[in-house]
């Protein structure tokens, strides 16, 4: 059985399609356990629009007797998960009515496997919008998964599929912090890197809802909309440190050649760097430019796959900084 695990929050306009799209799905043994988090006196129609489900014997709501935040109560959840494995699903996303059915058999049978998941489609009111992948080939070495996942920008499209409960205990939860949840999700899903191996389908079953700024601020940006400047670099550096302490740790088990540490450490410091330049301030740092560059000197010698992988993700430096000059 799966626990489907969704944190609400103000998600009166939307939840009732997310919840309709579990309900609508091919594969059948599933409970859903939906947490609300209180509006701290705003109104908030979302009990309302869970009405229709509450006779539904798959279906639990339940309201947080006083507000945890998204991160806080997507870890609540988790700490309430007892069936064997569980799928996050926030408030406002949308399965294709195979998502279960897909990604539960794969990761069940692969006994060690932390998690099975798949691409991802956005949408808003107009249609569809983008696509996003994290391409973790079948068949390659967790190393390999590791290079890979930072290379692609260290995004956390893993958090999003069926998981095995047992990853938990390596994931510790899901991270929560006092800097706004910035980044946890992908915190987490590299703990979900560590915890075994990941099975990555490239299907797109998963649809994320966007708004436009007119329409609703998306969350993420809400959180930290009214931070000065310093505090979005404390919660980067936050966030940095917590991502090479965990990367560290697989590696010293993953027993990688030296060629592979210095591919997964170049690529991790590009990643930050993308992520601070992009949400917490514009602008490259010239100290870690001129680092990355004499890094990126040594790439000509190392005899390794993703080799020019991590050569192409730090090309990304050089247009940005040649459009910041033109």
């Amino acid at each position: 059985m799966i626990t489907v695990c969704i944190p609400a929050y103000q998600a009166g306009a939307f939840i009732g399609e997310t919840v309709s799209s579990v309900l609508a799905q091919s594969f059948d043994d599933f409970r859903i356990e939906i947490a609300i988090d209180p509006s701290e006196g705003d109104k908030d129609s979302t009990e309302a629009a869970l009405e229709p489900f509450r006779d539904d014997p798959r279906v639990n709501i339940s309201t947080n007797p006083r507000r945890l935040g998204w991160a806080g109560n997507f870890n609540a959840l988790l700490q309430r998960v007892e069936t064997p494995f569980y799928a996050p699903l926030p408030h406002d996303d949308i399965w294709a009515p195979d998502y279960l059915a897909t990604f539960f058999p794969l990761v069940s049978e692969h006994q060690k496997a932390s998690v099975a998941y798949g691409d991802m489609t956005m949408f808003d009111a107009n249609g569809t919008t983008g696509f996003r992948s994290v391409a973790l080939p079948q068949g390659e070495d967790r190393m390999t998964h590791l290079i890979r996942f930072m290379v692609q920008g260290a995004h956390a499209m893993p958090w999003r599929g069926v998981t095995r409960q047992s990853a938990v205990a390596v994931t510790q939860g899901f991270p929560t912090d006092l800097w706004g949840g910035f980044a946890v999700e992908a915190e987490y899903a590299l703990g979900l890197l560590e915890a075994g191996p990941v099975i990555h389908v490239p299907k797109a079953l998963y649809r994320k809802r966007v708004f436009q700024p007119q329409e609703r601020m998306s969350a993420s940006k809400a959180r930290t909309i009214d931070w000065a400047v310093e505090d979005r670099l404390n919660a980067w550096n936050r966030h940095c440190h917590a991502f090479e302490v965990r990367m560290r740790r697989m590696m010293s088990t993953f027993k990688p050649t030296s060629d592979e540490v210095f591919l997964a450490e170049l690529a991790f410091r590009a990643a930050m760097l993308m992520r601070r330049h992009s949400f917490v301030t514009p602008g490259l740092d010239k100290a870690e430019l001129a680092s990355l560059a004499s890094l990126r000197s040594y790439l000509p010698s190392i005899d390794h796959p993703l080799t020019p992988c991590v050569a192409e993700q730090l090309r990304w430096f050089d247009r940005a900084a040649q459009s910041r000059t033109e």
